[in-house]
């Protein structure tokens, strides 16, 4: 891909984890990290008349669209001390938000379930994903795209299969993915892979060394494709590689993977789950089939196995 020119337009697509139980466990309020958000964004919209933005949100239950509104969504109001795109940015935001987590709250009370801490963030990519490429294709000119997620919940280990499809196809398309941790206990391993893998920027609001959401924001993910070619951006030196097992989802240090499809496991398993794949168990070993068609069988000791089984036949049966 070619670098990035000073005219050419950038694509924001800020994704805003608004899930009600991450945030109260945070020392920021939602209500103050909206509108530090929203300053961050009408200075985006600032730097370029050129500049495209558009604003997701996500909880538990719902990814929705809060920017570009609907026609007719916004009263035609007219406020001559604020500039046209700045308010109607910023009454979509609020009043989008305010809708999905009524929305959420009342989903919640029918459905009668625990609060949890996770978000939809892999639907929430895939979105912008296909925002990306609808815009990219309705234009001739080079719009460079990038995705923002403000984080506040943890990683759903459920989503780790859909989000890595995400952030590969990411990569692909040439689209970098920022993300800013603002709350929960610790950083987002999955998140922290997407920033890594798509050549992003990964921060965590650290409120008791004195960060601001808005100083982080603007000082660390203003800057569009072009600046950065001549920035020293923030390296994600600590990002954390280890996979989650698809058995159980969770992560893991050494795990078994199927040579078929590379599923990971955490444990030897005689058929993959995930394309069905059977492998050859004997007496507690996995047996590889030798050179000539003979089985040669080998202890079943942790590194031999995850060996065997990153190579067996998947027409061998099970006994």
């Amino acid at each position: 891909m070619s670098e990035a020119l000073e005219s050419d337009a950038s694509l924001l697509v800020v994704v805003l984890d608004i899930n009600a139980s991450a945030w109260a466990r945070s020392p920021l309020a939602l209500d103050d990290a909206l509108q530090q958000t929203i300053i961050f964004i009408n200075a985006y919209l600032a730097l370029k008349p050129s500049n495209q933005l558009v604003v997701l949100a996500s909880t538990r239950s719902e990814c929705r669209t809060l920017y570009p509104a609907e026609p007719g969504s916004i009263s035609d109001g007219e406020d001559i001390r604020v500039y046209e795109q700045f308010r109607a940015a910023d009454i979509a935001i609020l009043s989008g938000v305010r809708a999905l987590l009524s929305s959420a709250s009342a989903a919640a009370s029918r459905a009668q379930t625990e609060d949890s801490e996770h978000s939809l963030i892999s639907r929430a990519l895939s979105k912008a994903l296909c925002h990306i490429n609808q815009m990219r294709s309705s234009t001739l000119d080079a719009v460079w795209p990038r995705v923002l997620v403000l984080s506040a919940g943890v990683d759903a280990a459920a989503e780790y299969i859909s989000l890595m499809n995400g952030i590969f196809a990411a990569q692909r398309m040439g689209v970098l993915i920022d993300v800013c941790k603002v709350a929960g206990a610790g950083d987002s391993v999955f998140l922290q892979q997407a920033a890594e893998i798509s050549g992003g920027v990964y921060l965590r609001v650290d409120a008791r060394a004195g960060w601001s959401l808005l100083q982080t924001l603007l000082f660390g993910f203003l800057a569009d494709h072009y600046t950065r070619q001549v920035l020293y951006l923030p390296g994600n030196e600590r990002t954390d590689f280890r996979a989650t097992c698809f058995c159980h989802k969770r992560i893991v240090d050494i795990g078994f993977v199927c040579s078929v499809c590379l599923s990971i496991f955490c444990r030897m398993t005689p058929v993959c789950s995930t394309c069905h794949t059977k492998f050859a168990v004997r007496g507690g070993r996995v047996e590889r089939p030798a050179a000539n068609g003979a089985n040669n069988g080998t202890q079943g000791t942790a590194r031999t196995i995850s060996q065997q089984l990153s190579t067996a036949s998947t027409t061998s049966t099970l006994v």
